[in-house]
């Protein structure tokens, strides 16, 4: 356990301090020697709350949430006659109610400036969907369509959240990889360090990453999902820094499953690498100089992606 001291707040954004995910998170955050602030999204004036919150933290967690980022955000980055650039009927847009809005509204804003300040930043499941699509990335709008199944909504099956149900292959020579180096996988020998580290996780989403937005790469995906369409893919389950992209020098991590609920060991390693990420970043961010990510149209859909991609 790190002890970094009660002076280095890690900022968590979500629904409500009070959802069981939001709670597990602080505990694990307070667990690893840092003091967790809940930021709401509710202030009356966005920019001032904003200017203020990025100025008292040190590193930002962006959790899920049970709505969706709203596609328009993202679609037009589909050619025009491609399926995908249309708003699916499943999604539940984030900007069909005020709070939902302005929370969405809140946690871009404290991404931008997080991002231009080089802070520390850690997205879980809707907060990962919410970097990649700041980046320039796109979603899966209801997985179902893909896979012809719910297999990733764990919930809708009533098993509870600390239960793993998914492998994630965690790929070589990534962050990520070098946070599980030390778990131990029960079919390998220890001395094969090449074979990617495979961890089984839970599954609370119907939504994806399609495309991977700049300045970030695929660190963990799923095992091989045979799709709707009979072909074999895979799906992200984890997005962290390019080492060649503007965010090379930060701590940015984005992971699908909930590591907060302890379904592997590897959930208190992230949460430990973000603390340790905010105590070497013991200055806040000041500055609310932007450094807006490039986007671009034509990317690889990461469904197609092979294993050593």
């Amino acid at each position: 356990m790190a002890h970094h001291g009660k002076h280095i707040i890690i900022g968590v954004s979500g629904a409500s301090r009070h959802t069981k995910s939001v709670r597990a998170m602080m505990q694990n955050i307070k667990d690893s020697g840092c003091q967790p602030v809940f930021l709401s999204s509710q202030a009356q004036h966005l920019r001032s709350a904003v200017k203020k919150d990025i100025a008292r933290i040190h590193a930002l967690v962006l959790m899920g949430n049970n709505f969706d980022i709203d596609p328009k955000e993202y679609i037009h980055r589909y050619e025009k006659n491609d399926a995908k650039a249309c708003v699916h009927p499943m999604t539940k847009s984030e900007f069909s109610t005020p709070t939902s809005k302005a929370r969405a509204r809140y946690e871009t804003l404290m991404l931008e400036h997080a991002l231009a300040c080089g802070m520390p930043v850690l997205g879980i499941c809707g907060g990962m969907q919410r970097i990649n699509v700041y980046c320039g990335g796109t979603l899966h709008q209801h997985l179902p369509d893909l896979v012809g199944c719910n297999k990733h909504m764990q919930c809708k099956q009533g098993i509870a959240p600390h239960v793993p149900v998914v492998p994630v292959i965690i790929k070589n020579g990534t962050l990520l990889a070098d946070m599980a180096r030390n778990i131990k996988m029960p079919f390998c020998k220890d001395n094969e360090h090449d074979m990617p580290k495979v961890i089984m996780e839970n599954s609370l989403h119907h939504q994806a990453i399609d495309r991977v937005g700049h300045g970030l790469r695929i660190c963990a995906l799923t095992d091989s999902i045979r799709m709707r369409d009979g072909t074999n893919g895979y799906l992200p389950e984890a997005i962290e820094a390019d080492p060649a992209g503007p965010y090379a020098d930060q701590f940015l991590l984005g992971v699908q499953w909930h590591p907060e609920f302890g379904a592997s060991s590897l959930g208190k390693k992230i949460i430990d690498h973000i603390t340790d990420a905010a105590h070497k970043n013991s200055k806040p961010c000041v500055t609310l100089s932007r450094r807006k990510p490039l986007v671009t149209r034509h990317t690889t859909p990461s469904c197609h992606l092979p294993r050593n991609q």
